[in-house]
């Protein structure tokens, strides 16, 4: 037996590693010990176990028909959903071969390249996904990926951590324990969905909500729909829904659309062409008139149902950001940006996002 030591920002999680069999011996150790190793008395284990969660978060209630109410959690709440994910959401399983939404190096772009030799498409989502898994679901998954984690008490606790990651008996959007439990907790759909489209020859993938699958010799089955939302409910819960008005079926012929981007004939992945108009608006007025650049940061923001503009300052990261996101999907088009406006600009910006700094 070799003994490896996997490094946590405070402490050192002892794993033994099985060479000849090629196994992982996790040594589990309980919540508090963990908790207490992590914060060294920072902050009270008492007042993870027992606050008032209600205390811990903000409540913004849309603005406007259809959009959706964000929980926004305080400093003590994040804390500590961000220590559950470190020491146990993110040691759940999921099918990392459909799955790319909250994964670290990986984005939207990944399930989409899967698809790209695609000809025949069937794209959906689930209806008020998040709204939707339901505290029941969420037990079921951690108590079932228990195994795989370093926390020798979840079953003690499993009440409390409910309590943590749960409102109004569904995952809050604004959480941070909210996206890797949202990956996990259809592991058994995403399986069984697998198994179908392969033996389809059909390729599948998620990206949260959204739901993509293709067939480079095969037409996607009509009744595919019905199989989906059947899998669904039989694996994940009854209370997920596909959603109608977003379920459509659609093959080449063109340019194909799929999570904001855009499958070319010839199968590269590029940004949609609306994404990359905004953006080099964005540069234009950046360059040329910060008073409109900010107008339009702000329009931004509020369209995505953002709270709080934030200081004028801090308005060029969301440049940065955009740089950096169809920088992801088309290197390409970035080079055409840097021809554009200038490789200093473009570098600059895209340098400052990517370093944190402001």
């Amino acid at each position: 037996m070799q003994a490896i030591y996997i490094c946590t920002r405070t402490r050192l999680l002892l794993i033994k590693y099985d060479e000849k069999r090629s196994t992982l011996h996790m040594t589990k150790q309980s919540l508090q010990v963990l908790f207490d190793a992590m914060y060294h008395g920072k902050h009270s284990f008492d007042d993870f176990m027992h606050s008032s969660v209600q205390e811990h978060y903000e409540v913004f209630l849309p603005g406007k028909v259809g959009k959706r109410t964000i929980f926004k959690p305080k400093e003590n709440l994040k804390i500590y959903q961000k220590f559950l994910n470190l020491f146990l959401f993110e040691f759940l399983p999921l099918n990392e071969r459909v799955v790319f939404s909250y994964r670290k190096g990986l984005s939207a772009y990944n399930a989409v390249e899967k698809h790209r030799s695609g000809r025949y498409f069937f794209q959906t989502d689930i209806s008020s996904f998040f709204e939707s898994i339901d505290s029941a679901l969420v037990r079921k998954t951690i108590l079932a990926g228990e195994s795989f984690t370093p926390v020798s008490d979840v079953h003690e606790h499993i009440n409390r951590i409910l309590e943590l990651v749960c409102v109004n008996d569904s995952l809050p959007i604004g959480f941070p324990a909210s996206a890797p439990l949202s990956n996990c907790v259809l592991l058994d759909f995403d399986n069984e969905i697998e198994g179908v489209c392969e033996s389809m020859r059909l390729s599948y993938s998620r990206y949260a909500d959204d739901i993509i699958i293709s067939g480079k010799e095969k037409e996607v089955p009509s009744n595919m729909p019905d199989i989906v939302q059947s899998i669904l409910h039989k694996s994940a819960s009854e209370k997920l829904y596909l959603n109608k008005g977003k379920t459509k079926f659609f093959q080449t012929g063109g340019k194909l659309k799929i999570l904001g981007m855009l499958i070319l004939p010839n199968g590269k992945i590029s940004p949609d062409t609306k994404k990359k108009r905004e953006l080099e608006v964005l540069l234009h007025f950046y360059l040329t008139d910060r008073t409109k650049f900010n107008e339009m940061v702000s329009e931004i923001k509020a369209r995505s149902g953002k709270k709080g503009v934030g200081h004028e300052d801090e308005y060029p990261d969301v440049l940065s950001g955009n740089l950096n996101y169809v920088d992801s999907i088309d290197p390409d088009y970035t080079d055409k940006l840097r021809r554009k406006f200038g490789v200093a600009t473009i570098d600059s910006l895209m340098y400052k996002e990517l370093s944190g700094k402001k």
